[in-house]
């Protein structure tokens, strides 16, 4: 017993001064090509306004991307450090593999774009959504395409197809997005007051969790038929509601979705 205590508390503070890393595969992510040329450096919104994405199916393995920038080097008599400055940068020129499946779309629209001299989009999602619904990782480029080249190989290889393509902008990346938390109500609106005409009647809004700014609204209801112009969170009482139950519908609303909840109902309006 006092073994394993001693291993837990060796444990416990190993963790603290080494963290568990956490790293995602490829496993699951996506690379889309739009085949109409892209002759222009684009922005984020750009890409974000192309609607005829297509995905490449079958892809086995994308070669390294990502910005590398060449260092320039120089000396004088009177240093002992040779001096630096950042030169040009090189987007990639990654090759993308593919087990080739003639009546692919995306794999289609790669051979149609190499056989030309034009620049096309290029966008990855990756698949590290940090919530249900949230979107992984987006990262956009532009560039030419060239190949296919055929590996061919032995008797048990693949019949792939090797496609290089050459970047000519920086990647713009668009970090995973997540769902907000819609409204939900746990506590049904409650109504104060006398019940009896010419007197007012207050709503409170109930309880609904989720993610801030909720806003409310308001329609209060006589023998179940909604009362004309009455949104706010009080009511006055008219003629018009005697001898009728009195309820209230609060609505909350945010970013992220909607809910609505009913009060308990009131006595019937007395004179």
């Amino acid at each position: 017993m006092r073994r394993k205590l001693l291993l837990a508390s060796v444990a416990a503070v190993a963790a603290l001064f080494h963290p568990v890393a956490f790293a995602n595969s490829n496993a699951g992510s996506k690379l889309y090509i739009s085949p109409t040329p892209q002759p222009n450096e684009m922005a984020k919104a750009d890409f974000e306004a192309i609607t005829d994405w297509i995905l490449i199916k079958a892809l086995g393995n994308h070669g390294e991307a990502g910005s590398s920038t060449n260092f320039n080097n120089y000396d004088t008599w009177d240093i002992s450090v040779i001096q630096k400055s950042k030169g040009l940068t090189d987007a990639g020129t990654p090759d993308i593999e593919v087990a080739r499946v003639p009546t692919d779309p995306g794999q289609k629209a790669v051979r149609a774009a190499a056989k030309t001299n034009f620049n096309y989009a290029f966008k990855m999602v990756r698949n590290d959504a940090t919530s249900v619904g949230g979107t992984g990782t987006i990262i956009y480029n532009r560039g030419l395409v060239a190949g296919p080249k055929r590996p061919f190989g032995r008797n048990e290889d693949f019949d792939i197809e090797v496609f290089t393509i050459g970047y000519n902008q920086e990647e713009i990346v668009v970090d995973p997005t997540t769902v907000g938390v819609a409204p939900t109500n746990t506590v049904v609106p409650a109504i104060t007051g006398t019940a009896e005409v010419g007197e007012d009647l207050t709503a409170s809004t109930g309880t609904f969790t989720g993610d801030a700014v909720i806003t409310y609204a308001y329609q209060w209801f006589a023998g179940g038929v909604a009362i004309v112009g009455a949104t706010t969170n009080t009511l006055s009482l008219t003629s018009d509601q005697l001898g009728k139950i009195i309820t209230v519908r609060v609505a909350a609303t945010n970013a992220s979705g909607s809910a609505m909840a009913f009060s308990a109902p009131t006595t019937a309006v007395i004179a």
